[in-house]
């Protein structure tokens, strides 16, 4: 089972935020599960490198001005959690989010706990489906796209060989996903699609930016805001294949540190995008890009 749970936020006191903020949910994330079920906790950290959940930074809040985010009491802000195995998902429906306190510590702030998203409906990143159906409604589709619209909601960036990229290359998008199928999925993918990608698949457009996300030793950059993918020499089940893979990135993130707060990933459709786009070319002077939140630069 895939889940996606949205956490809504209001700051119990004012401060300053300092440093990313996704390593701040993810001590948070584990710290709950010391308190609920210290089994679970131990193995989510033997499960590594490829981690059953992504964690999103805090989101919603405003820019970072040199690296500092000023919170006044009464902000609003969300978090994110996702699952990537049905026995997570149940023990994060059965035991980890009915325990949750009313308020939590995020780095030096408390916050209040307003309620869950657990529906698309509710909120655009909550969702919740069984791989069977996600495999079978993208495999076994009458169509297969050519095309793509993602957005990249939190900094994204990708390994190569002993440095990051903090730019969407097709491969390198499609092997991020992969490695994440193959440990959680229901069919078998060829590795071959990875090669196929980066000859077949090309980014037609985009809107993004570089980001930093600062920690106590480093200072990672990565992506934030819109690329579309084209398919441009694939094979009509090689085109199924990334269109399951994009579809399962919203629950499984892209590229590198997705446990941390990176990588949020979703598919717009393309009505969401032409309306997101209207919109933003309507912001004069405006330069955030879409799905954007102070939370995930320099405080993601």
């Amino acid at each position: 089972m895939l889940t996606a749970v949205v956490i809504h936020l209001r700051a119990a006191q004012g401060g300053i935020l300092t440093g990313a903020t996704g390593p701040q949910v993810h001590g948070f994330w584990f710290r709950h599960w010391r308190s609920v079920n210290p089994a679970v906790a131990d193995r989510l950290h033997e499960r590594s490198p490829v981690r059953p959940f992504t964690l999103s930074p805090l989101m919603g809040l405003p820019r970072p001005r040199d690296g500092r985010i000023r919170v006044f009491p009464g902000t609003p802000a969300w978090i994110r959690i996702t699952t990537l195995e049905r026995e997570l998902s149940d023990r994060l429906h059965e035991q980890w989010l009915p325990r949750l306190p009313n308020r939590i510590l995020l780095g030096d702030l408390e916050w209040e706990v307003l309620g869950i998203s657990r529906a698309p409906g509710d909120h655009p990143w909550a969702g919740e489906m069984s791989l069977q159906e996600l495999t079978e409604s993208r495999l076994l589709s009458p169509r297969a796209p050519h095309r793509w619209r993602l957005v990249f909601a939190s900094p994204t960036t990708f390994r190569m060989e002993s440095q990051h990229l903090p730019f969407p290359l097709p491969d390198r998008l499609v092997s991020s996903w992969l490695r994440r199928w193959w440990a959680f999925g229901t069919v078998p993918i060829p590795e071959g699609l990875v090669e196929r990608a980066r000859t077949g698949l090309a980014i037609s457009e985009y809107a993004l930016r570089t980001v930093p996300v600062r920690e106590t030793h480093r200072v990672l950059i990565g992506c934030q805001g819109t690329a579309v993918l084209r398919a441009v020499d694939l094979a009509l089940w090689e085109r199924l294949a990334i269109d399951l893979l994009v579809a399962y990135a919203f629950w499984c993130g892209s590229g590198h540190y997705t446990a941390q707060g990176m990588g949020m990933t979703r598919l717009l459709a393309e009505t969401e995008a032409f309306n997101r786009e209207s919109s933003e070319g309507m912001r004069s002077g405006s330069t955030t890009p879409p799905e954007s939140s102070a939370g995930a630069p320099d405080r993601s």
